[in-house]
């Protein structure tokens, strides 16, 4: 079963992104550091579903220091400031998967499916 880890420090996001997922094998955390502390009790973790801005440290901040030991982990971005990310462009936007918030928990599935593949089947070669 593929394994996600999902971030956000907004608790009732974090509810529907499970609730959303129910056959992929999710652990939840509230901030960067709990993610952090939770990608290192497991071995196998598949992809990271993090929200953009968030106390302490954001998204693409955590994604950086988890490919520091993860490289090939792949990653969807969350964001209720895509707007300004698709202005800007920043290079790490481009080259993320990400949805806008608010998004409909069908193109989370979608885009989850993309990237591991359907819940039970073994996720792309990485």
């Amino acid at each position: 079963m593929q394994h996600i880890l999902v971030v956000d420090d907004d608790a009732l996001m974090l509810s529907l992104m499970a609730k959303a997922l129910p056959d992929y094998h999710v652990t939840l955390a509230r901030d960067g550091s709990e993610a952090l502390h939770a990608a290192e009790r497991h071995v196998t973790l598949d992809l990271i579903i993090t929200d953009y801005l968030m106390p302490e440290m954001t998204g693409d901040e955590l994604l950086g220091r988890l490919r520091e030991r993860r490289p090939s982990l792949k990653a969807i971005v969350v964001s209720g400031h895509g707007d300004v990310l698709d202005r800007e462009l920043p290079d790490w936007w481009r080259g993320e998967a990400h949805l806008a918030k608010p998004f409909t928990l069908a193109a989370l599935r979608a885009e989850v499916e993309r990237l591991i593949g359907p819940a039970g089947s073994n996720p792309p070669a990485r």
